[in-house]
């Protein structure tokens, strides 16, 4: 019995051999060259130790290239920069120190390094010159009422506000003015929530007139710019922070739905939302005041932040306080004069960008 193998066939054999023959000596030459780079590191490191430094350049610079691992590498880095400072060749350490600092520029000083060695590298630059951030998050809204009205009357009736959950999701860019200061400037898409109740109430023949039980629930779209400067006291891998700035927004869309039940034995009469935009103000201001966590990752760090946005101006739109003819005649609904305040809670990550350089 013959096997027979066509040309096609024996074509991809040959090329599969070729494959894996040349994969075999790929690997043993990277294996082959992590060898020769390891006994290069630990001849280097004798030599140090023996005080012997002139060839360490040298023999280290070509595995710098390709064959050390990361922690090889920095390790071959700091007996470069050793051997030029011992050897007062202040040029060749600062030059190879910022050839360091741009491929590592969140290293963090060990308590091994020699102090040599932190002097130097205290004497760069290696804050992130920008970072920028994507957050998100949920916040939970509450009006501040600063003046109440309603269809009744306002002396004899009651009122209160319920909290409402809503989201932000933003784009930031942060950049330290200070070791310790850094501003952060944002974007955002925000949404609030939060209901309005009125239990309105009147005096007719001196006894009291239960007139109506109103609710309305609101949400508001609004984009608004925070601008905020934060202190940090930092540690090794995490730091703590507290903010505080402003913030301006502009209101894209409000909506509501309203609610009302004329006495305890009526159902309630409700609608489809409601569009209030035309009925609120275009801008609206913030003061901020928070605090957060950051904690470092490769090329960034990740985010936990809570804020306090405290609205400073009534977003009513005065004039047209009456002009929803189905609020107010249907529902018995008005508006109060009422600012918005909300607290975030958001999470991110930012990416960072370095450009390390020498202190004057």
């Amino acid at each position: 019995m013959h096997l027979k193998i066509n040309s096609a066939t024996m074509t991809k054999y040959i090329r599969l051999v070729f494959i894996l023959i040349s994969l075999f000596f790929f690997i043993f030459i990277i294996v082959n060259g992590q060898e020769d780079c390891l006994r290069s590191f630990q001849n280097a490191r004798r030599l140090y130790d023996q005080g012997m430094i002139d060839e360490i350049p040298e023999i280290l610079s070509p595995c710098i290239e390709s064959g050390f691992t990361r922690t090889q590498k920095i390790e071959a880095y700091k007996l470069i920069i050793l051997a030029y400072l011992f050897d007062d060749n202040q040029y060749e350490a600062e030059k190879n120190m910022l050839e360091f600092l741009k491929k590592y520029p969140e290293y963090e000083i060990m308590p091994s390094d020699p102090v040599e060695f932190i002097y130097l590298f205290e004497s760069y630059k290696t804050n992130a010159i920008l970072s920028l951030g994507l957050t998100i998050g949920p916040n939970l809204a509450n009006p501040r009422i600063i003046e109440p009205y309603n269809a009744g009357n306002v002396t004899y009736s009651s009122s209160k506000n319920k909290t409402g959950p809503g989201f932000q999701i933003g784009l930031n860019l942060s950049r330290y003015i200070s070791d310790r200061l850094f501003l952060n400037l944002g974007i955002n898409y925000t949404i609030n929530q939060y209901t309005f109740e009125d239990d309105i109430k009147d005096y007719y023949n001196s006894e009291e007139w239960q007139f109506a039980k109103i609710s309305f629930r609101e949400n508001v779209a609004f984009i608004d710019v925070p601008l905020t400067l934060a202190y940090e006291i930092g540690t090794r891998n995490i730091d703590y922070y507290f903010c505080t700035g402003f913030s301006v927004g502009s209101i894209r869309k409000v909506s509501g739905v309203p609610s009302r039940i004329y006495d305890e034995n009526s159902p309630a009469v409700t609608g489809a939302d409601i569009s209030m935009t035309d009925y609120r103000e275009p801008y609206t201001y913030f003061c901020i005041l928070g605090a957060g966590i950051k904690s470092k990752v490769p090329r960034g760090f990740v985010i936990c932040d809570i804020r306090y946005n405290i609205g400073l101006n009534n977003i009513i739109n005065a004039e047209d306080r009456f002009e929803s003819s189905e609020l107010w005649s249907k529902y018995f609904y008005v508006d109060d004069d009422y600012s918005i305040n909300y607290v975030t809670l958001s999470l991110g990550y930012y990416f960072s960008f370095y450009k390390p350089k020498k202190q004057k």
